[in-house]
């Protein structure tokens, strides 16, 4: 079996997707993911921007958020 991930925009593409699917005799199955919140978008962003706070090792980086 293959698999084809499709990330429809809105549920109208999710419904004309299913329904295409359906008259090719293709079966299908929808799988919801949870997507991260506002805070953790952007933390996802600065670190792949380079934006982050670098340490040498877990005690530097204690240090730093002074624990």
């Amino acid at each position: 079996m293959t698999t084809i991930v499709i990330r429809p925009k809105n549920k109208a593409e999710k419904i004309f997707i299913a329904r295409l699917l359906r008259k090719m005799n293709i079966e299908t199955q929808f799988v919801e993911e949870s997507e991260p919140n506002i805070e953790t978008r952007k933390a996802m962003i600065d670190v792949e921007n380079k934006k982050g706070t670098r340490v040498k090792d877990s005690r530097e980086l204690f240090t730093k958020l002074d624990i």
